[in-house]
Formats: C-alpha cells, sequence, structure tokens
C-alpha cells in the first residue's frame, strides 16, 4: 500500500509574526477553517488512509501537531531533532518508512500549501503514484499563472505517456527562484512549471539518488536505519542529525539527476510564500484593502489589515502597506518588501532577549 509523508517541520518565517517557532505557518488557518496541516492531512487520509500517513516534524511541533490532528497515529509521526531543510527530511523519512514497510511508493507533501480542486487533485497524485511504482523519479509542477520570481521552476521535455487524459514530461532542467526577467521568458515560453515541490517515489528509488548526489547523507542515514528499533535509536537519530548537511532536495538532488518524470497538476496551487499572497486569495474591498479582524480604516487603499487582538487597529492616510497584529507582535511593512521579512525573524531569532516572542 501505498504511503504519503507529509513535510510539516518548517518554520515559515515569512510570515512572522503569525508564523512563529512553536506555531509555524503549517498551523496557520489563514481561511478560518481548517489549518494547512489539517487539510494536507485530510487529502492524504482519504487517498491512502490515515494508518498510511506519516508526518516527518521538528520534535518541539509534537504536541500543537497532536492537538491538531488528535486522529494521528503516535508511530506515524517521525520526529526531527533539528530541522535541516528537505532533503535530510525526505532521506530521514524514506529510511524510516523502508525499515517499517517496505518499500511501498510514497508522495511527499509539503504541509503549508494552498490547494483547491481536490477531486483533480487526488487524480494527479494517483497517476504520480503510479509512475512512482515503476521506478520514476514523480515531481508535480503546476502550470504557472504568471512570472511569479519565488518559486523554482522546471522545464518540460518530451511527452512520455498519457494517463487518462493525464499527460507525463520527461523533465529536462530544474532552476530555482529567477530574476523576474528569467520568470517572463519562461511564463511566455509555455514548457515550464512551478516546482510544487510536491513528489512521488520508492524509498529504495530516492536513497539510491542520496547515495550517489549526497554522500555524506547517506552515511548518516545508514546509521540511523541500523539504530531504528533499538535501545540506541533516539541517542543515533540526534547524534547523526548534528553532522547531515542543510540542504534542500532540489539542489542536492532533482537538479543534478536525469531521471525525472513531471506531472502538470491542473488544480488551484499556492503556497503562501508571504503576507503578499494573500491579496491571491481574499476578496478587497472597494479601496483595495483586505481586511481580517477588527480594524477602523479611513483614507487608506491597497492594504492587507489584519488584526487577531481583541482591539481596534486603527489605520488613517496610509497605502500599499501590509499592517499585521498579533499577541506576539506587530509587523508593517510594504507590499514590495514583503520578502524580506524572512530577513527580520532570522534577526530576531539570534536574539536571546526576544526567544519568548518567538515561540
Amino acid at each position: 500500500m501505498s504511503v504519503a509523508v507529509i513535510m510539516a517541520g518548517g518554520l515559515g518565517k515569512r510570515l512572522w509574526p503569525e508564523s512563529r517557532v512553536t506555531h509555524p505557518k503549517q498551523l496557520l488557518s489563514l481561511e478560518e477553517k481548517e489549518s494547512f496541516l489539517q487539510a494536507t492531512y485530510r487529502r492524504a487520509s482519504n487517498l491512502f488512509g490515515t494508518e498510511n500517513v506519516y508526518l516527518v516534524i521538528r520534535e518541539e511541533l509534537k504536541q500543537a501537531v497532536m492537538a491538531q490532528l488528535p486522529g494521528v497515529y503516535l508511530d506515524n509521526i517521525i520526529a526531527e531533532p533539528q530541522g535541516k531543510d528537505t532533503a535530510p527530511c525526505i532521506g530521514f523519512a524514506s529510511t524510516w518508512i523502508k525499515k517499517r514497510k517496505g518499500d511501498d511508493s510514497m508522495v511527499v507533501l509539503p504541509a503549508d500549501h494552498l490547494i483547491r480542486n481536490e477531486k483533480r487533485f487526488a487524480q494527479i497524485i494517483l497517476a504520480a503514484i503510479e509512475q512512482a511504482e515503476k521506478g520514476f523519479l514523480i515531481t508535480i509542477g503546476i502550470k504557472p499563472t504568471r512570472a511569479e520570481t519565488a518559486y523554482g521552476y522546471l522545464q518540460i521535455g518530451d511527452q512520455l505517456e498519457d494517463l487518462d487524459g493525464i499527460p507525463l514530461f520527461a523533465v529536462k532542467r530544474f532552476t530555482e527562484k529567477p530574476s523576474q526577467k528569467k520568470a517572463k521568458e519562461f511564463f511566455e515560453q509555455g514548457n515550464f512549471l512551478w516546482n510544487a515541490g510536491i513528489f512521488a517515489w520508492k524509498p529504495t528509488t530516492i536513497l539510491k539518488q542520496i547515495e550517489m548526489y549526497l554522500p555524506d547523507l547517506h552515511q548518516g542515514l545508514v546509521r540511523i536505519e541500523k539504530a531504528l528499533g533499538t535501545n540506541e535509536e533516539k541517542k543515533i537519530i540526534r547524534e547523526v542529525y548534528l553532522s547531515l548537511p542543510k540542504i534542500s532536495i532540489d539542489y542536492g538532488i532533482m537538479e543534478k539527476t536525469s531521471s525525472v518524470v513531471a506531472v502538470p497538476g491542473d488544480f488551484f496551487w499556492d503556497d503562501i510564500g508571504n503576507w503578499g499572497a494573500l491579496e491571491r486569495i481574499f476578496t478587497k474591498d472597494e479601496e483595495g484593502n483586505i481586511v481580517k479582524g477588527l480594524v477602523q480604516k479611513r483614507e487608506s487603499s491597497d492594504c492587507i489589515l489584519i488584526n487577531r487582538e481583541d482591539k481596534i487597529l486603527g489605520v488613517i492616510g496610509v497605502s500599499n502597506l501590509i499592517i499585521i497584529n498579533t499577541k506576539k507582535g506587530i509587523l508593517v511593512v510594504r507590499k514590495e518588501k514583503a520578502h524580506k521579512v524572512k530577513d527580520l525573524m532570522n534577526e530576531l531569532l539570534g536574539d536571546e532577549k526576544l526567544k519568548e516572542y518567538l515561540q
């Protein structure tokens, strides 16, 4: 039986102050319904069954995750001692699943994406799993709707086959976040897809690639595999993780290997990379503002105004601003600088005196 692996250990730094160390982006509920994590878990459970859905999280998030997912199997929580980016995360999960489940194909899902048209999403995922069973590395690509510089891209080549209306393409190359000029070229060429960070493969397939391209990581995973199920498991995992390289699966594997197949995803997808992304989700008022919470505004336009506190947020005579008011912090930033919120949070994380405000 195929399984789903949900990567749920990130920090979501660009959505500070809502997203914090112990309450990161994936636990947020921007649409006032499910959190990103709850929605991802529900979609995966519907496809594979709750017993076949695994979560990779930072150890410190365990209680918060269990509070949001009371039905999750405790044995299906894979806890990382510390975040080391997606290559160690995926390698660790693949090793864990191979040890416990054998070489069942697995789909890797980020926990913090917004997805609509879930019926089509399910069809795409099942098509990807079918190809993963054949030993391919599968990536889901999203057809671009704009020249976006915040996403990675993949260039598709020849069509390989068609699965009931779902085409499969060879991947020529991966390109990380491009310049505006390059993004415009990619968008206009039509043979580039956004890299959604959704993958499917067998554990042995990806572990062989890790052995080939990331030997230091592979050596650490071999040590972890030998320790799984023993009294030394926790000790070895913690010890090994300290020495693992911090690298993404895209940089470490996908940009180097030549055996990747793309399945275009024609469902609505957005990774809500920063506060400015809310303009693609929520309806604006007559002045172009997005307003959530108790807000009183005058002569203000084209703003994103979110107040999570039980007090009035007053705004007069401003435009093109993002203002986020929460219990732990207040953010005021011009829209075009929204991507720099990550830099601010990195600075805050480096100040021990501010630690309590980031939890």
